[in-house]
C-alpha cells in the first residue's frame, strides 16, 4: 500500500530542522513508509546508503540502542 500523503508530508518538512516522529496503531504500516518508501525516495533524490541510518528498537538486534547515550554515539559514529 502506498502511503503518498504520509510521504508527501515528510518530503515537505524535510529541511526544516525539526526532528519527526511517526506515531500510529500497531503494525499499520510506520516502518514500511520510513524504512521502505521514505528510505526509497531519499535515494532517488541523490541521499547516499552511507547518510541513512536505519534503526529498528523493536529488533534484539539494536536492544543496547535503547540507552539514549549509546543512540547517540552509535548516530555520530
Amino acid at each position: 500500500v502506498k502511503r503518498n500523503v504520509y510521504l508527501q508530508m515528510l518530503i515537505d518538512r524535510i529541511n526544516n530542522g525539526v526532528i519527526k516522529v511517526i506515531t500510529g496503531l500497531r503494525r499499520s504500516g510506520k516502518s514500511t513508509l520510513l524504512f521502505r518508501i521514505f528510505h526509497d525516495y531519499l535515494l532517488s533524490i541523490g541521499a547516499s546508503h552511507n547518510n541513512i541510518i536505519e534503526i529498528d528498537l523493536d529488533s534484539k538486534q539494536y536492544e543496547e540502542l535503547l540507552d539514549y547515550k549509546k543512540l547517540g554515539q552509535y548516530i555520530i559514529k
